[in-house]
């Protein structure tokens, strides 16, 4: 980066997430120790200090976003003077724009607002095969009504947006559940610099867990709390990284490990990690051009036959006044300036290529792309084909996270004696797409004229969540059958009539 702080912008092997095969060995021969647990937690140190970087250039503070270290171009510069000697001129009024232009949270925004950007459904099966599993029709009531309840007190909506971020800075996202003091299932998202996950398999099916974070005690020392999971209890430390304190152990009443992973794929990187160079480049030479079009850089001024001083020189970059001493007052002086040439296009042209190779490198579409916003239908989703491919791959890696929480909650409710078969969960992810009814519209109509199934042909619109609800609502307009709160009110409505009728009667006949 011209004229930029020297960063390295790559990714090291040692920022990789370590292989915990051999402490996993450890812990299930010998069991945990504190030992054994600062092994663990200085081996993710490095992993740790490249995510809380990344997290940083999304918050954009000043230590992990290069461009704000920038140091400028003609601070504290060597010169040699009119009688040959060095000296280092010390520049007062130095131009040292750093601008930053927020590629990389522009980067995960995107895709959280179009995978997460609308609730995900949670659904309990309700069919034939549900009611088998589970133990009748009234079991799967039961089942489906505490995961919707467990759904809404946790607002997965937010749990979702807020995992799909950390894993997109970050490359995974911790997810921890736990039961809180009304005995009710939990979950609460965990940075991923704080969360270590020990698994044979992917880190969405985790055999142990490590939590640890910093905090100030109450004499404003830093120190750290540490908490580790198993499949039965959660183990609590405290003090320094190398020199942690066991305080106690607690049953976490889960028959799992609580504390899971969510990778944003297998090599768990963040979506922005392979254009960081991109985007550093883009900065700094913007930041050049603006240099250029404020200060003194894109004119010099050329002194013939005048004897100048440094305060001179500072004078007319302060005032625009020079007064200068020629030489030889008989020989002719010039005071000019000697001007640069910026050929705009060159620039241009790098900016403009370099801000398409962060989109297409990153997958992310450039929504202010006069092309895109003019495009729709087909073309639109055409030119949405990348992000839909890295979101996809993500929502693989989310899916085997769910089927993990429903086999976590399972083992809660059981003791709760509520009958939960995880197998008959289901989470479906929405994503936040633009919808163009009518191009939808018209290719339903064009299915159902080609001979196929109405259920099927539905099945296409992408804003149809449960298309069999829609299938059900077709036959009661069909066949004209009201509503069923309707009928329940006429019901009632003639059962009263009735009745008044039977006691005229009756006092006719009294009378």
């Amino acid at each position: 980066m011209a004229g930029g702080a020297d960063k390295a912008t790559g990714r090291l092997k040692t920022m990789d997430y370590p292989d915990y095969a051999a402490e996993i060995d450890a812990i299930r021969c010998e069991g945990i120790s504190v030992e054994l647990l600062q092994r663990i937690i200085r081996r993710h140190k490095s992993c740790a200090d490249h995510m809380k970087s990344l997290y940083g250039r999304y918050r954009t503070e000043t230590e992990d976003v290069p461009i704000f270290n920038r140091i400028p171009r003609f601070k504290d510069a060597t010169i040699t003077n009119q009688d040959g000697q060095a000296e280092v001129y010390e520049s007062e009024s130095e131009i040292n724009n750093r601008v930053n232009n927020d590629f990389f949270s522009e980067i995960v925004d995107i895709k959280v607002g179009f995978f997460a950007g609308k609730p995900a459904n949670y659904t309990y099966g309700d069919d034939w095969q549900a009611e088998e599993e589970t133990g009748g029709e009234e079991a799967v009531d039961e089942a489906s009504k505490a995961l919707n309840d467990f759904v809404k007190r946790n607002n997965m909506f937010d749990i979702d947006m807020e995992t799909t971020k950390f894993a997109a800075i970050c490359g995974y996202a911790g997810r921890l559940f736990y039961i809180d003091l009304e005995g009710n299932e939990r979950v609460m998202v965990t940075p991923p610099y704080e969360t270590i996950i020990l698994s044979t398999a992917e880190i969405t099916e985790p055999a142990y867990g490590v939590r640890y974070y910093e905090y100030l005690d109450l004499n404003d020392r830093l120190s750290y709390k540490v908490e580790f999971y198993d499949e039965r209890a959660v183990y609590f430390y405290e003090g320094q990284l190398d020199a942690l304190n066991f305080l106690e152990s607690r049953p976490h009443l889960f028959d799992y490990c609580p504390l899971q992973g969510i990778p944003n794929n297998r090599e768990l990187m963040g979506d922005a990690e392979k254009v960081l160079a991109l985007i550093d480049d883009y900065d700094g030479n913007y930041s050049d051009n603006s240099n250029d079009i404020e200060g003194f850089a894109n004119a010099y001024m050329v002194f013939k036959n005048c004897r100048v001083n440094h305060e001179t020189m500072k004078t007319a970059n302060a005032t625009g006044v020079i007064g200068i001493e020629p030489d030889d007052p008989e020989s002719l002086y010039d005071v000019a300036y000697l001007t640069k040439n910026i050929d705009g296009t060159f620039v241009n042209s790098h900016l403009d290529r370099a801000e398409d190779n962060i989109y297409r490198l990153s997958k992310t579409p450039n929504l202010n792309d006069p092309e895109f916003n003019a495009v729709s239908g087909m073309a639109l989703r055409i030119k949405m084909t990348s992000l839909e491919t890295k979101t996809g791959a993500f929502e693989a890696k989310q899916v085997s996270a769910a089927m993990y929480m429903f086999k976590l909650l399972a083992s809660s409710f059981a003791k709760k004696k509520i009958s939960f078969d995880p197998m008959q969960c289901y989470v479906k992810f929405n994503r936040n797409f633009p919808v163009d009814y009518l191009s939808e519209a018209q290719a339903v109509q064009a299915l159902i004229a080609a001979g196929l199934p109405k259920k099927i042909a539905f099945k296409s619109l992408s804003f149809v969540d449960d298309v069999d609800e829609v299938m059900r609502l077709l036959e009661d307009e069909k066949d004209d059958i009201p509503d069923l709160e309707d009928e329940e009110a006429e019901t009632v409505t003639q059962e009263t009539e009735g009745t008044k009728g039977r006691k005229l009667e009756k006092e006719k006949a009294d009378g």
